[in-house]
């Protein structure tokens, strides 16, 4: 199989479709399938680990493990039972398929589990790009590793769009954000292959403190008393190689934070609101819909299907 020519689409014919975006914290021991699917998927580990299995082949879904797996793929995934991950699921086509651009529905079937002795295996790679421009291409195939912080923010983002209200301009939108998150990919690779600096442990370790004290108000000091750095250096450093401000990076961690009070606590949206110090429930309540595309009440209520 792997001496046959890999499926290709040029980044100029790339015309994708978003069909499902979701965000999912999984309990111990969760697990989906062994399944398959009729559209093309990416699960994104995001914290946790567990096992994956893509046709048989089995793999450590750890922090920042990207999954791809095309049509009829049997895959398998299994949460750990003490740390159980959090993936977002996105589930696309490199082309539109219907003349209307809206959604043909997820199609997912049961399937026995893969035997690599009897069964067929698919040929589960994508490039994109064009083969005689190999510095150029990205290839797909079971999974490659991505940094968590620069991609749990476009993961998030596309989630976040698909749960707003359908818009005539929200499929527009997903195809954009799905084509900024391929391009940063292929970017991230041609940082790693021109052994450019990776992000810095310093700043790693403050995005990290950002997560860590999202419940709270965000403070400029902290940037000079987590790195004995003047804190302006820090911001600077950051953005350099985060791509975004601390402050905006915190406030995408609290945002993070609420979804997570909204969909696994019974927490009510005032002590949610006082949790996070984010003053009153108006506040609450305009601030989450504004970064998120719906009031906190409905989305307590979408559904956990990933």
């Amino acid at each position: 199989m792997n001496n046959e020519p890999v499926p290709a689409i040029s980044w100029q014919s790339l015309q994708p479709a978003v069909w499902y975006a979701n965000k999912l914290q999984c309990l111990p021991g969760f697990s989906f399938g062994p399944r398959v699917i009729d559209e093309h998927q990416f699960i994104f580990v995001a914290a946790g680990h567990g096992l994956a299995f893509i046709q048989g082949e089995p793999y450590n879904a750890l922090p920042g493990s990207l999954f791809y797996y095309g049509p009829d793929t049997v895959h398998h995934f299994i949460a750990d039972e003490t740390a159980p991950f959090l993936l977002y699921g996105l589930h696309f086509s490199w082309e539109e398929h219907t003349a209307s651009g809206k959604s043909p529905g997820i199609k997912i079937r049961d399937a026995a589990k893969f035997d690599p002795v009897q069964d067929s295996k698919q040929d589960n790679r994508m490039l994109v790009g064009n083969t005689e421009q190999p510095d150029e291409c990205l290839l797909f195939q079971d999974v490659r590793q991505l940094s968590i912080e620069r991609f749990e923010p476009r993961f998030a983002r596309l989630a976040e769009c698909y749960s707003a209200e359908s818009r005539a301009y929200t499929a527009p939108l997903l195809r954009g954000l799905l084509l900024e998150l391929l391009a940063a990919m292929k970017q991230e690779e041609l940082r790693t292959s021109s052994s450019q600096q990776p992000l810095s442990p310093i700043i790693g370790a403050i995005a990290a403190k950002c997560g860590e004290h999202a419940r709270e108000r965000y403070n400029h000091n902290w940037l000079g008393q987590w790195s004995s750095y003047h804190p302006d250096h820090i911001a600077r450093l950051f953005r350099a190689q985060l791509g975004t401000t601390p402050y905006d990076y915190f406030m995408s961690r609290k945002l993070e934070l609420a979804k997570e009070l909204l969909a696994h606590s019974e927490l009510s949206l005032l002590a949610i609101a006082d949790e996070l110090q984010v003053g009153s429930i108006h506040n609450f309540t305009k601030w989450f819909k504004q970064h998120s595309g719906l009031p906190p009440g409905r989305f307590r209520k979408l559904s956990r299907f990933i």
